[in-house]
Formats: C-alpha cells, structure tokens, sequence
C-alpha cells in the first residue's frame, strides 16, 4: 500500500480534493439516514407526546453539552429554544423533508467530485505511469532487451498499468468513502455511549489480522497470474509474427497446445487470487456479525445494570450496524488494490533497470566532426553477463579502420561479428579495453552525436506501419519528398514504390508486410542513404531474395558503400571479394586477417570457410 500511495504524491492537490469530497459525501450520508429515519417516525407516529420523547432522546444530553449550551447563552439563543423549536419541526413532517431533500443534494454533488476526481486522479497516474515506463525503455540499453521478452514488456506497460487505474480510480476513492463512513459512525458511537464503544479496540484486531493474510496472498498470487500472461502474450507474439513458419511446418496445434499450457498457468493462480477475493466478504462478514453480537451482548448487560437506557442501546446498536456495511465493502475494495499492489515490484523492476549505457557527465565532440578518419578496437573484450564465469563474446579485439576502407566479417554462427559492430554505436558497452573514434573513447561521447555517424542495415530489415515516405526519412525531420526520393531512386526502389497504390504516402503494414522481402532491403536501403551517415554498418541478408531481387539489392548496396567506411558482416563471396581487409573470427578472436588471395594461400579457417561456401554450405 505504501507504493500505491507514493505514486499519488505528485496528485497529492487533486487527491486531496477528492478525499475531502468524499469524507463530506459520508458525512451528509450518515446525516441523511439520520433525517429520513427521523421523517418516518413524524409520519408514523400521531402523538406528539411520542414526538417530544423523541425529541428527548436526540437532544437530551444536556450535559455532554454544557460547553456548547454556555456558549449559545452567549449568542442569546439557549438550547432549550432549539430543543423546542426541533420539537415543533418533528411535529410538522415539511421541512424535515425539505432539510432531506437539501442533505440528498450536498451528499450526490460531493459524491459525483469526489468520485470524478478520484476518477480521473487514476487515469492521469495511469497515462502518466504509462508515458514513463515507455520513456524509461526507450532508453534502454539492449542488454534490457535481451533480458526481458516483448511480451512481458507490452504486459508491464499495459495490462499492469490498467490493474492499477481500476485500483485508484475506483476501488481507492470506495475505500476512503467508506472509511469516512466508518469514522462518521464511531463518532456517534463514541458520542452515545463512550466507555460501550472502547470495547471496540479489543474488536479492531479480529478484523485487522485477516485483512492483513489475504492481503499478502492476494499480491503473491496477483504477481505470479501476471508473470504468466506476459509469457502467454510473449509466446502468441512469437506466434503470430512466425506463423507463415507454423503452418508450413504444420505445427498449429502443437503450438496451440503449448499455449494452453501457458494459459492453464495463468488460469490457475488467477483462481487461487479469485478465491481468496470470493472469500475475503464472507470472512469479514462473519467477523462483522460477531463484532454486533458481542455488542448486543454486552449491551444487555448494561442496560439491565441501568446504566443505559433501552433506547439509547437501540440506537448504539443500530450505527454499530452501519459499521459493518462499510467495513465489509472496505474489504471487498482492499482486495482490488491488493491486485494492484501485487503488480507495483513488476513496474518497478521497470523503471528501476539500471542503464549501463549512460551519458558521459563531461561529454566531448569528436575531433574533426562528423568527418571519421579511424575507428580502433584496442584490446577489446566483451560478455553479456555481469558474472566472472559468464564466457567472453569477444576476446582481446585489436583492429584499426581508416576512413573509406571496407571491412569483411567472416566467421560461423556465434563466432562474435554481430556483436563486434554492435559495440561502436554504443548498443553495449564494452567490458574492457577501448573503442576510439578520431582518439576519442566513445564513451566520452554524446549518444546522439555517436549514433549520428552509423548508418545500419540489419539483416532482419525493420519498417514500421506507416508510409513508404516515413520509413525512408525515419529519424530526419527535415528530409524533403525530393531527398527522399533521390534516396530510393539510388537504392533501386523508386520505380516499385511508383507502382504502389498511393505512391511514397502508401502505408505499408506491420513491419512492411504489403511489400516483398527485395523491396523492404531496398527501402532499408534508401533509409541509410539518406541518412548519409559517415559509418556503415550492414548486416548482408540476400540469402532469401530471388536472383533479380538480389542484383537489385546489391546495386543499392554499392551505391550506399562508395566514399563510407564499412563495417559489412558479409555472407556474399562477392562481397567478401572487394572488402579492403577481411577479419576472420572464431570464437570471439580475430584469428585472420588479410585480403582474399592471401587468406586463401594460408589454408586456414578463411579457406575452409570459402571451400565450404561454394560448395553450397552455408557457412559464413
């Protein structure tokens, strides 16, 4: 309860706004019953000697009420004139209506702000939550990415958050309403009997101590119920955006059933949460109906002592029955909100992500901006994890790029060249050594201004549901329509892009999926050029393209070359061919280097890979 409270301290003014709306909204409640009971027995009763009993009991405690009689006195109005003018008022039935009346309208317009508020307090925290948690994991470094599924994260930022807008929205401003209730009939507990009504503080506990156990279950099976609907939304992700994949392989329902298993999980700790809900109200009531038992119990003997009159014990026991009403739907409420406490550790876990990736605190431009005249490795190693026996990635990494030279990564599947070109943009932060660009150590950099010199195409082409035209000038806020199409007739994708339905203002789907895999690498492409970064980094991915789509794409990957420094993770002999110097990796080390013909003299694993290449072996 604690954090939910903390996260309503920036809206403490319009919290508070709305705590004080519904204490009143309580207060003019208890005031209304009182009125209209009153009401009924003027109507039902034709004595006005009954009525001036009445009137006796309500205002017969003269001398708990000396202090204010005195001070009347004062004023010149003695309480015996207001006792007589009330019993007049009982005689006549009007203006207590009209009194209701006016009560009812002070209860509903407080009711209506301080639920409104209350309302709109939680979703203003829920936007506001929302908007932070997807600020805090635009920041990330990928590192959070690799540790957190896209499901669990999509879970966290939204079903999380709603758990906690029906809490603060709803179930908070009914827990402090009928609190307010609670404290209103205390009150007149206290002020009708005072000794009776500390008997109450050997009662709170009974009510305190369940509370308290179904709250700390309801937040562990809360937590767990959630943890498995981010695996569920993270495994029917995977799913759907690989379902070309599942139904090739024919494995609907294998995947279906692993699904099910998953949802059963969520299934069964969100029935253990229902359950100790459902039974959270009758425990309490029972509790309750104890609490008035003990009551009338103890009563009795008090009135029989003489100590109290009959009446005024029927009166005590009837607000010690409004005391229950109100605390069972407190509980009712205090079991949503523990839902909602249940998923704060996961938000926070969120928001409380250390980004290694962090701004210098005495940020430097790099000499010679934005011109690259070197990039250097000097003694780099790298490894995912933070513990002494996670294996290095990258091992002892020392190499040297002059300005225009293209650089070939070769080497199997693991052997560390994804990660290498991963490391220059800052993606990750090396784990020893130093990456220098013109001699200054990235990590003296500003982010922006080192990402602003790498252009990046990824083997796994990324576009986004929007226009053609966006995704070419993603990142370039003044990129004009004829830069842009300047940039797509140099990647060969003009000329498909006209033949599209509405042109560059075509929308192309999730991840580009109107388009075919040649011309989403083309429009990945035309970004890159556009951008005109002085660095590239390309990932070669014409493996899946047809022969005409794969010359096309390869057109535009000279054209994107001519005059960069390229850092090119090559899978294309051709390519290989013309890089300036190849660096053959195993293992995370560099255990070759040189041009084609001279690793080819060397029989060693550049040949092997080559020989294995043309044999139709996928090997690099």
């Amino acid at each position: 309860m604690k954090d939910l409270i903390r996260l309503l301290k920036p809206y403490r003014a319009a919290f508070g706004m709305a705590l004080v709306a519904l204490i009143l909204a309580a207060v003019f409640n208890s005031a209304l019953t009182g009125l209209i009971t009153s009401l009924m027995d003027n109507v039902l009763t034709d004595s006005a000697t009954q009525v001036q009993s009445q009137a006796d009991r309500l205002f017969g405690y003269k001398e708990k009420l000396q202090g204010l009689q005195n001070w009347l006195n004062e004023f010149g109005v003695p309480l015996e004139a207001i006792r007589e003018a009330r019993t007049d008022a009982l005689i006549n039935p009007i203006p207590w209506a009209v009194m209701a009346i006016v009560v009812f309208c002070c209860q509903a317009l407080f009711n209506y702000i301080g639920t409104y508020t209350m309302g709109k307090v939680g979703v203003t925290v829920v936007v506001d939550l929302r908007q932070a948690m997807i600020d805090k994991v635009m920041t990330m470094s990928m590192r959070f990415f690799k540790e957190y599924s896209t499901g669990d994260i999509l879970t966290r930022i939204n079903t999380d958050v709603l758990r906690i807008q029906q809490a603060i929205s709803v179930k908070f401003g009914e827990m402090i309403k009928e609190a307010a209730n609670v404290v209103v009939f205390l009150f007149l507990a206290f002020f009708i009997n005072w000794k009776l009504s500390l008997t109450l503080f050997v009662l709170v506990p009974m009510v305190g101590l369940p509370v308290a156990v179904f709250s700390r279950k309801i937040r562990k099976y809360s937590r767990k119920s959630q943890s498995f609907l981010s695996a569920l939304t993270s495994h029917l992700k995977e799913v759907l955006v690989g379902m070309q994949i599942v139904k090739g392989y024919q494995k609907e329902s294998f995947e279906s059933t692993k699904l099910a298993q998953t949802n059963s999980l969520f299934f069964k700790y969100a029935l253990r949460e229902l359950r100790i809900t459902a039974v959270t109200t009758p425990v309490m009531g029972l509790i309750g109906m104890v609490v008035v038992v003990s009551f009338v119990c103890y009563g009795s003997l008090v009135v029989q002592n003489g100590t109290m009159s009959q009446g005024d014990f029927l009166f005590y026991i009837l607000v010690i029955y409004q005391l229950y009403q109100p605390i069972k739907r407190m509980a009712r409420a205090n079991s949503d909100i523990q839902q909602a406490v249940g998923v704060l550790p996961r938000i926070a876990e969120v928001m409380e992500w250390d980004n290694e990736i962090r701004e210098p605190e005495h940020p430097q431009s790099m000499p010679g901006h934005p011109q690259v005249e070197n990039l250097a490795f000097r003694k780099v190693r790298f490894r995912y994890g933070d513990q002494p026996d996670e294996p290095w990635v990258l091992d002892g990494i020392d190499l040297e790029v002059g300005h225009g030279e293209v650089v070939a990564l070769v080497g199997a599947s693991g052997s560390g060249k994804s990660t290498l070109v991963k490391l220059l943009p800052r993606f990750y932060d090396i784990s020893d050594g130093a990456l220098e660009i013109n001699g200054l150590d990235i990590r003296r950099m500003p982010k922006a201004e080192l990402r602003g010199l790498f252009g990046l195409v990824s083997q796994d082409t990324v576009l986004f549901d929007d226009t053609v035209h966006n995704n070419i000038a993603y990142g370039l806020k003044d990129a004009s329509r004829e830069d842009v199409i300047d940039a797509a007739k140099k990647a060969n994708a003009h000329e498909f892009i006209g033949q599209l339905a509405d042109g560059y203002d075509t929308t192309i789907g999730e991840s580009g999926n109107q388009l075919s895999g040649g011309q989403r690498q083309r429009l990945s492409i035309a970004r890159a050029i556009l951008k005109d970064a002085p660095v590239l980094i390309l990932d070669e991915a014409t493996s899946a393209l047809d022969t005409q789509a794969e010359r096309e794409v390869q057109q535009a990957l000279d054209t994107l070359m001519k005059s960069k420094t390229t850092l090119v993770i090559a899978h294309r002999l051709s390519t290989i061919r013309k890089a300036d110097t190849i660096l053959v990796l195993d293992k995370g080390r560099i255990v070759e280097r040189g041009d084609h013909e001279a690793l080819m003299k060397n029989h060693g694993v550049y040949r092997r890979l080559i020989q294995l290449q043309e044999e139709g072996i996928h090997a690099l």
